[in-house]
């Protein structure tokens, strides 16, 4: 009995062990943690872990910040966020406008946007009646405008 107790405390301590290094792997700065362990460690703790603060005490952003939609030439363009009136959604809106956000490259006015957030805005304007190619833009402050270009599939 002595051995088999002896061996649950190991792989109890070890999973405590591997648990913490998880976690200081994905709360140390990303210049002290190579890139494999980074991966996993955010893999594990982002899922099961991570705190949105935002949710407590929001954290309003400099400027505002609105993915458009045009749905036909002859139409206006609509923030992607008035679509919708469900709260959830007005917050996909928002978070997808913030990461299209990341993609500005300086000097250029259009966004090239990743795969994942391409499919994201497709599913958002899937039910909306369109005449012609759906057209998205960025809008920043001051009226800074960004053509968004979507991915096509693969």
């Amino acid at each position: 009995m002595t051995n088999r107790s002896s061996r649950v405390r190991w792989i109890v301590g070890g999973l405590v062990a591997v648990h913490l290094l998880m976690l200081a792997c994905y709360t140390f700065p990303a210049s002290w943690v190579p890139d494999r362990p980074r991966y996993w460690s955010q893999a594990y703790a982002r899922v099961l872990f991570h705190q949105d603060w935002r949710l407590f005490a929001p954290d309003p952003p400099a400027c505002p910040c609105a993915l458009e939609v045009q749905t036909g030439p002859s139409q206006e363009w609509e923030p992607l966020s008035d679509r919708h009136t469900h709260f959830v959604w007005r917050r996909m809106a928002s978070n997808a406008c913030r990461y299209a956000e990341t993609c500005i490259q300086p000097g250029r006015n259009e966004i090239v946007l990743p795969r994942s957030l391409t499919i994201s805005l497709e599913n958002m304007v899937n039910d909306m009646p369109h005449t012609g190619l759906l057209q998205f833009r960025l809008r920043r402050c001051n009226d800074e405008f960004f053509e968004v270009k979507l991915q096509p599939d693969r």
